[in-house]
């Protein structure tokens, strides 16, 4: 996501998975593109200039890569990893799967 218009139509979505992440972190970055079968998937880089930090301060933020579960623009559920920065990718798949059904 590139901008604000584009966060804004999360929105319109019954259920969104955002990723929050920065560029420099790229290598820990779920796959979340595998559950676009159930929900709307999105990544947001709080490097990109015109929204980066807007959203890292809005949505909290604390550390990279979160993941948020919305539900018609509403958050229900965060995953953010511990000190190392990474997820076990499969463990966190299975989690948003039962969440969203």
């Amino acid at each position: 996501m590139d901008n604000f218009q584009e966060v804004q139509l999360l929105n319109i979505h019954n259920c969104a998975v955002v990723q929050v992440n920065a560029s420099w972190n790229h290598k820990n970055r779920v796959h979340i593109e595998k559950l676009s079968n159930l929900c709307y998937t999105a990544e947001i880089d709080i490097e990109n200039k015109t929204i980066g930090a807007t959203i890292a301060k809005e949505w909290n933020i604390k550390i990279v890569p979160t993941i948020i579960v919305l539900e018609n623009g509403k958050e229900v559920k965060r995953f953010e990893p511990g000190i190392s920065m990474k997820f076990d990718e499969n463990t966190i798949i299975e989690s948003i799967r039962k969440e969203v059904k």
